[in-house]
């Protein structure tokens, strides 16, 4: 089985609320559990990026679901490629938001505000591992 991961960012047709990101995390960690797909999402200023990881065509199913989101357009791959093994195995879909923690690693990674779309594949691999360190409960 060849396990992979795909990171996308996208930009969020509205500003998410407490309650939206509340939702949209439930329904991950309940569907990526029966599916064993693990991931770790971020979202601020109106972006979300993302990690997925998994068997190749369940995370290739479950992005085709995700970009069809109408909470959501702008949907870019960043990054998909084979993995030895997954990173985020504790979390079905870890999540962290604005913090000190975050500005900060930005800030490390040569960023003033969260703009995947202006990331390296390199960059935005290394906050979304870093920041899974910070999680957040919504």
């Amino acid at each position: 089985m060849k396990i992979i991961r795909l990171l996308y960012y996208s930009h969020a047709t509205r500003e998410m609320s407490l309650a939206d990101l509340k939702d949209i995390l439930e329904t991950a960690r309940s569907n990526n559990n029966s599916i064993e797909v693990c991931g770790m999402l971020c979202y601020e200023q109106q972006y979300f990026l993302q990690a997925l990881e998994g068997e190749r065509e369940t995370v290739n199913e479950l992005y085709l679901d995700i970009a069809d989101d109408p909470r959501h357009d702008e949907v870019v791959i960043i990054s998909y490629e084979e993995i030895a093994k997954p990173t985020f195995t504790q979390w079905k879909m870890g999540y962290a938001g604005s913090s000190a923690q975050f500005t900060e690693l930005l800030k490390e990674l040569g960023q003033s505000t969260f703009s995947p779309a202006d990331m390296s594949v390199d960059q935005a691999s290394i906050f979304l591992q870093k920041m899974s360190a910070f999680q957040t409960d919504v």
